[in-house]
This record gives C-alpha cells, sequence and structure tokens, in this order.
C-alpha cells in the first residue's frame, strides 16, 4: 500500500510495510529480519511488562525527535516514502521498545509548522512528552508553539532533551537549557529531567532510558480515571484477507477479543476480530498502550482518523459543547464575543464556532466559560483538553477543557448556566452528578452517560453517587417500564407548584366539578418527560400531600371545591330524593328538579355528590344516598348473622326492592368485600366489620 501501513508503534496484522523496524512484513504477510537495535531480536519479551509508558515527541524540525526516537528503539518511525525520501516527518510515526522491563511506546510528531494538526492529534494521548531541543539551534517559533500545546493539553511529565550535543560545548548548551527551561516555567511546566543526548556519539541515551522507564513505574502507580474502554483512532487501513484494523493510543479501560464496541461519531456498532500490541497478538488490552484493533462489521469509508470507538452505552455525539477555557488570544483588532476557530480534540479537527459567556475586555483571556458548536458531530468526556487554533489553522490561540459534552444552545431565553458551570469546573464528583441531572430535567440518562457527564469512572459509580442523592432528597429516581430517569428536585418543585397553580384554576373555572378526574393528571405532566414515566411522575406528586384523592378526583388538600348558593340548593335537593326513595334510587332523568337544560348541571352535582360522600355509586348512572347505604349494610349483616347465608330474592325480600336494583347493590357488596359469594349464597365478607367507617362505594 502507497502509505505502508503496517507498524503503527502497535501492530501489523500482515500489512505491507516494507520499512524498517520490528515487525516489518513483506507484501505478502510473510515476516522478515525483526531488529530492535544493533545486532538484537524484536522478539517481545515474554514477562509482563512491570509498567507502560506512551511517550511523544515534541520539538522544532529538524531538530532530532525522529533520529531520538530511531537511537532508542532501533525504529523508523518515519514509515513514509516521502518522509524517508525528504528526511522530514510529516505524519505521525510510531515505534516502542521494552527498558527494564517497562514497556515503552512512542508517538512521533511532525515539526514543521504545515503539520502541527498532525502534533496535536499524536499527543493528545500521550503519558509523557520529550520537548526536543537541538543544542547547535536552541529555542524556536515551533519548540514554542509545541510547548503550548502540551501545556494546554494538561500534559504533566515533560522531559527537556537537548539533542546534537556533540555539535557545542557544554557552555553553550548552558544558555540553551536556561532558554528551554524558562520557555517551560512560563507555561507552568516543570521539567521531568534535562537530559544532553548525541545520537551519533550515543551521549545521555542511556540516562533517557533510566528516566523514561522511572516515569513508566510511577505513571503505573497512578489509578486510571474511567474503567470502560476509549481509544481516540490515529490511523485507520485495510489489510488483505483480515478486513479494516485501527490503531491508536488507549485512553483507558480495557477490551478483549469478541467484544462489541461503538465506532463514534457514526455510533457504529462493531466487533473486535483481533487485537496486537507491539505486533505481539493479545486476546485482553488494558489501561494506557498503543494499539491496533481487527475490526468486523465495518468498511474502510466508515473510519478515519477523528473516529473514536468506546464500549457501548457510554460515548454520545453533539456539535455543541460548554467549555473552560485556560487561556484565549483574540485573533485580530475586534475584540469579538463569537469567534470562527479550528478546534482540535483528541485525534479529530474541524471548525467551529466559538461563544464566550462575557464580552472580553482585553485582547488576551484566562479562565472563562464558553460553548463551542461545531460542524460536524463529536463524542467527548468531562475534562477533555483540547486545542484551539485560528480558521485557517496557521496558529494557536488557546485551549482548555470540556465541562459540558453534549448541551444546547445558549439564548436569551436559555443563558448560560454560570453556577452550573462552576460547579463542574471544581465541584466534588457527587456536586457534579447532580448538576448534571439539574441540567438534563427531564432527559432521561442512563448511569453510562450520566458518569461521562460528570467524570465519574463508570455507570455504576454514578448509580451509587445517584443512590445517594436521593437519598439526601436532592434528586429523585423514577423507574417505570425498564425506563429510568434522574430528576433533579428543583425541576419537582417548580412542576409542584405548577401543578397546584393549575389545579385551583381549573376548579375556578368549574365549580361544579368535584375535582381534576384522575385519568386526566397524566397529561398534565410535562411533555418533555418520557411518556412511560408521566403516570410515576404523577404518583410521585400524589405523595407529596399538597392534593388528595376524593373518589376518583383531585382537589387541594384540606379544601373542598366552593359552588354557588344555587348549585349548593340544587344539590341539596337531590340528595332529598335519593334519601327518600331509599333502596330503589332514581335514574337521573326520574328527579323532580331534571329538565333538559339542566342535565349537564345535575349530573355534575351528583359527581359532586360522589365527591363529597353524600352520594355511593353503585352502578353505571346508579346512586344511593350514604344515609341508605349504610342503613342497608345493617340489615344485610345483621340478617346474615340472625339467619345465615343469604340469597340475591332474599336480600331483595330483605331490602323491598326489585331485582333491577338488588343486582348491582349485591355486586357492590361483594366487590366492598362486605360480603363474600359461594355458589348462590352470600356470606359476610373479610370487610364486614369496617365497612360502615368508609363506605367503598365513595372510592
Amino acid at each position: 500500500m502507497a502509505r505502508a501501513e503496517a507498524a503503527v508503534g502497535g501492530s501489523a496484522f500482515g500489512s505491507g510495510r516494507t520499512g524498517k523496524g520490528c515487525g516489518a512484513v513483506t507484501g505478502s504477510g510473510r515476516a522478515i529480519s525483526q531488529v530492535s537495535g544493533p545486532g538484537r531480536r524484536c522478539k517481545l519479551d515474554v514477562m509482563t511488562p512491570s509498567a507502560r509508558l506512551v511517550v511523544g515527541t515534541a520539538g522544532h524540525i529538524d531538530h532530532g525527535k525522529s533520529a531520538l526516537v530511531r537511537a532508542l528503539t532501533g525504529i523508523d518511525p518515519d514509515r513514509l516514502p516521502e518522509e524517508q525520501a525528504r528526511g522530514m516527518t510529516i505524519d505521525l510515526g510510531f515505534a516502542h521498545t521494552q527498558i527494564e522491563n517497562c514497556q515503552i511506546a512512542f508517538v512521533d510528531v511532525p515539526g514543521h509548522e504545515r503539520f502541527i494538526r498532525n502534533m496535536v492529534a499524536g499527543v493528545t494521548g500521550i503519558d509523557a512528552a520529550l520537548l526536543v531541543v537541538a543544542a547547535d539551534d536552541s529555542v524556536m517559533p515551533q519548540t514554542r508553539e509545541h510547548a503550548e500545546v502540551l501545556s494546554l493539553l494538561g500534559i504533566k511529565q515533560c522531559v527537556l532533551v537537548l539533542t546534537k550535543m556533540d555539535l557545542v560545548d557544554d557552555e553553550w548548551a548552558d544558555a540553551v537549557e536556561e532558554e528551554a527551561t524558562q520557555l517551560l516555567k512560563g507555561l507552568s511546566i516543570a521539567p521531568f529531567a534535562v537530559v544532553r543526548t548525541s545520537v551519533q556519539t550515543g551521549r545521555g541515551l542511556d540516562d533517557l532510558r533510566a528516566t523514561l522507564a522511572r516515569l513508566a513505574r510511577e505513571r503505573g502507580q497512578r489509578p486510571e480515571p474511567y474503567s470502560w474502554f476509549c481509544l481516540p483512532i490515529d490511523r485507520a487501513f485495510v489489510v488483505a484477507g483480515r478486513g479494516v484494523v485501527v490503531t491508536g493510543t488507549v485512553s483507558h479501560g480495557m477490551v478483549s477479543r469478541d467484544d462489541e464496541l461503538e465506532l463514534w461519531p457514526a455510533g457504529v456498532r462493531v466487533r473486535v476480530r483481533g487485537l496486537q500490541s507491539h505486533h505481539q497478538s493479545c486476546e485482553v488490552a488494558v489501561g494506557r498502550r498503543r494499539l491496533a484493533l481487527n475490526l468486523a462489521g465495518l468498511s474502510r469509508e466508515e473510519v478515519a482518523r477523528g473516529c473514536t470507538l468506546a464500549t457501548p452505552g457510554y460515548l454520545e455525539p453533539a456539535r455543541c459543547l460548554e467549555v473552560w477555557l485556560s487561556s484565549l488570544r483574540i485573533p485580530g483588532k475586534t475584540l469579538r464575543q463569537r469567534l470562527r476557530l479550528r478546534l482540535h480534540i483528541a485525534t479529530s479537527e474541524m471548525l467551529g464556532e466559538l461563544r464566550l459567556a462575557d464580552k472580553p475586555q482585553a485582547g488576551l483571556v484566562r479562565g472563562v466559560f464558553a460553548q463551542l458548536v461545531v460542524a460536524q458531530p463529536i463524542v467527548a468526556t468531562w475534562e477533555q483538553r483540547f486545542i484551539l487554533r485560528d480558521e485557517a489553522g496557521t496558529r494557536t490561540l488557546g485551549g482548555g477543557w470540556i465541562l459540558r459534552p453534549v448541551s444546547r444552545l445558549w439564548s436569551a431565553k436559555r443563558p448560560p448556566h454560570l453556577t452550573g458551570l462552576q460547579t463542574l469546573l471544581e465541584g466534588s464528583p457527587l456536586d457534579r452528578l447532580e448538576e448534571v441531572i439539574r441540567a438534563a430535567q427531564w432527559q432521561p440518562l442512563s448511569e453510562a452517560q450520566l458518569a461521562v457527564r460528570a467524570g465519574l469512572a463508570d455507570g455504576q459509580e454514578a448509580a451509587r453517587l445517584g443512590q445517594r442523592l436521593c437519598e439526601e432528597c436532592r434528586v429523585h429516581l423514577l423507574d417505570a417500564a425498564s425506563v429510568r430517569l434522574y430528576v433533579h428536585r428543583d425541576w419537582l418543585r417548580l412542576l409542584a407548584d405548577d401543578l397546584d397553580r393549575r389545579l385551583r384554576h381549573y376548579l375556578e373555572r368549574n365549580p361544579r366539578m368535584p375535582g381534576l378526574p384522575r385519568a386526566q393528571l397524566v397529561t398534565w405532566m410535562p411533555a418533555a418527560c418520557p411518556e412511560r414515566l408521566r403516570l410515576a411522575l404523577a404518583d410521585w406528586w400524589l405523595r407529596q400531600g399538597a392534593v388528595c384523592l376524593e373518589g376518583d378526583y383531585l382537589v387541594p388538600t384540606g379544601a373542598m371545591p366552593a359552588i354557588s348558593p344555587a348549585d349548593q340548593a340544587l344539590l341539596d335537593a337531590i340528595l332529598q330524593e335519593f334519601d327518600a326513595a331509599a333502596f330503589q334510587p332514581p335514574a337521573l332523568s326520574e328527579l323532580k328538579c331534571w329538565t333538559p337544560r339542566n342535565e349537564r348541571r345535575i349530573r355534575e352535582l351528583v359527581e359532586l355528590g360522589v365527591a363529597r360522600r353524600n352520594l355511593v355509586r353503585i352502578g353505571p348512572d346508579l346512586w344511593l344516598h350514604e344515609r341508605r347505604w349504610k342503613e342497608l349494610v345493617q340489615r344485610v349483616l345483621e340478617a346474615m348473622r340472625q339467619r345465615g347465608p343469604l340469597t340475591v330474592a332474599e336480600i331483595r325480600t330483605l331490602l323491598n326492592s326489585s331485582r333491577k336494583y338488588v343486582v348491582p347493590i349485591v355486586e357492590q357488596l361483594d366487590a366492598a368485600g362486605i360480603t363474600r359469594r359461594e355458589g348462590d349464597l352470600r356470606h359476610p365478607g373479610p370487610k364486614a366489620d369496617q365497612v360502615l367507617q368508609a363506605p367503598p362505594g365513595a372510592a
């Protein structure tokens, strides 16, 4: 293949690399001589390395970055034919070696200003950096820009390496070291070590190897921030007979052969067909390392540098993100609040618009909140670092880190929530999770998504902290029909206040209604709340005690619907007719006060009588006066105590009624637990002794 796709600091997978270095193979996939250094075979140590370290180079063009990597590893990182022909690094190069049982992987970046985008993509995933300064040239423009990029990306471990020491004396080197040290100091980078080297004489190479081994052991003692797998892709190619292979530096997590992963930003599901790290096949890869993955279910056109592989369920694509800017130089003479810039994050690069939360007061701003709106969907995590360059990509302007990987556009109605952003910047994991839940409002988020947005280790930690927030009444968990939704207390308070107001307004407009029909309550829930959770949300509101159920109606607690004197007089007349009718109640059309014009009014007042427990519903369009119901229950139970079980005919005779009314009456007695049916007989039911306290027909 034109780009000689093979050894990528992680894999050959039988590809067509023909250049120098470990794992080189012929175009047919047949292994050729493997050299890891003068006179040494490249076969990896069978023992598991005690520590791993991914190191990136940085520095001006022709300061000896690639030569230094080649001297340390025996691998030429300049893999492209045009790189080897011109003696200049153009794209990312990769190499590796083992030092003191520590696996050291190198990402060699181009030093030319035209290829700074490749440099940023290479150093994004590294653990430590080698800032390479030629002793005969000292600090140059790309030295400064590369050092600034390292600072903006938050790379804490930096080794200052002076190269070409065979060309200068120590006094000159002292001045170069001082200048480079001052550069790093101005960027708040403290060099882990300063090593003077020469690839021609071998000076300092052993010291540099020892320094890298010490860095690797220190890095191995630090826990990984996240347990789920994530790998930003820096290369993708096709290997004949195997399919698509991608490579990158693992950010965190574990992956195994046959695992299913998601390829973002498209969200395509892929299967891991095979793994290689430093030309060695493996079943499982854990932690930071250079890694190559052979993927199934994917075509070459679907993947490129800038894509990300991750454990399913964690990442979400977005075009709007909220960020914190550690520093930003405003380009041009006009101090604008909105800027067209080029975003570099992980291994991806794209145009976007930066919207500052406040209008800048100077050409250099530090420590401010902003929003990024990008041209294409991207995936990101909380506190992920990024670089901003001008729209033409000619100079670095600043950078910062992500606070909200998924956000909504700021507007006059929805301005930036500065308190929440400050919490995401400085708050504890528990407070960050609460803020993420608050910002999501009624959007259901899985524990995995909450973990990414709040910067938590994984979904299990998000679930544990979510439970704690529930126990502290800071959030409430709605769970129904396999859908879970954490809702912040602020939104619940606003909802409760709004529902109380709407209920009182509804009763004022419908004075004869006994309350809001319970069946309508679900329709009052927020439209943004998932439909399957609205019933659970309605039940939550009922449990708060501000409203209560009166029959099938909701009314404010301690308040009965107020009706006009005329309606009250009509209701009293209706109740008198039902009381006088005893156990043969009239239909609505048989009431003396009924006329076609007031049919709806009478029905509403009857329903109000049921809600107030003045009437007991015993069937469709069939009611008894509450006093007559109690009398009926007492008669039936007393007769059963004296005579034993009763038939429907005996109950009809007892009540001096007709079968038209007695059958629904008996069915209501059964339903209320007052009586119990066995064949054609009715026995006292389980609630026979309690019913006189609370007529069941009112429920």
